[in-house]
């Protein structure tokens, strides 16, 4: 279902032609707010099943084949792994409010995907679409800023300002996760029983289990 959802809310995108202004190849995908979801509410492990179910609908109704899906999956699998290495931290800090859990989650999820995303970015850019005509196509957006790219600067430049979409991207996706987590029904769901996942992981349970009629945590601002 988040899979469809982030499919769905992805071609959204497309259609509103939400580009990155200085690189328009790059877009800013509402798709991922699904993903995100998944992580606090199922889990890590479903937010990877549902990222890969979601490159498979790609391959199929997506664009630029394999290219795009797969860097699609490389994006959503290191945001994932991330936000897990962000929310660990948070509970080793004993930061237990939500605010603190998304915010935690969302800085190690956008530095391990800035970083992650720069290998196969550069790969592309060298390699397969060739740095000549990626910067030709970039120098007029560029140029509007006063950045002029050149032959000695036209790489670093490019995969810099890749990585500072990749950030903003995932800012907003947090930002938006964080205002649906915050509906008080959200954490009232019963997913199989429990709780969702993020409840659990601010009460210190983690991956056990919990009564339903449990009493639930304080999911104020912190």
């Amino acid at each position: 279902m988040f899979s469809s959802l982030a499919l769905v809310l992805g071609g959204a995108s497309q259609a509103l032609g939400l580009n990155f202004p200085l690189i328009p190849y790059l877009q800013f995908d509402l798709g991922e707010v699904a993903i995100v979801l998944a992580f606090f509410v199922f889990g890590p492990v479903p937010a990877a099943v549902s990222s890969v179910v979601e490159f498979g609908g790609l391959m199929v109704f997506g664009q630029q084949i394999p290219v795009g899906p797969l860097l699609k999956l490389f994006a959503l699998i290191s945001t994932v792994a991330g936000l897990w290495i962000g929310a660990r931290l948070a509970g080793r800090l004993e930061r237990n409010g939500l605010a603190s859990l998304v915010g935690s989650s969302a800085l190690a999820g956008a530095v391990v995907r800035a970083v992650a995303m720069t290998v196969p970015n550069y790969y592309l850019i060298v390699n397969l679409y060739g740095l000549s005509a990626i910067e030709g196509l970039l120098k007029a957006p560029f140029a509007l800023t006063g950045i002029t790219l050149g032959d000695s600067n036209a790489l670093a430049v490019i995969l810099l300002f890749t990585g500072i979409f990749n950030v903003l991207q995932l800012a907003f996706v947090a930002a938006a996760s964080y205002l649906v987590l915050r509906v008080p029904a959200v954490a009232q769901l019963r997913v199989g029983g429990r709780a969702p996942w993020f409840v659990l992981f601010l009460r210190g349970v983690g991956k056990g289990g919990v009564r339903i009629d449990s009493p639930e945590p304080s999911l104020e601002a912190k």
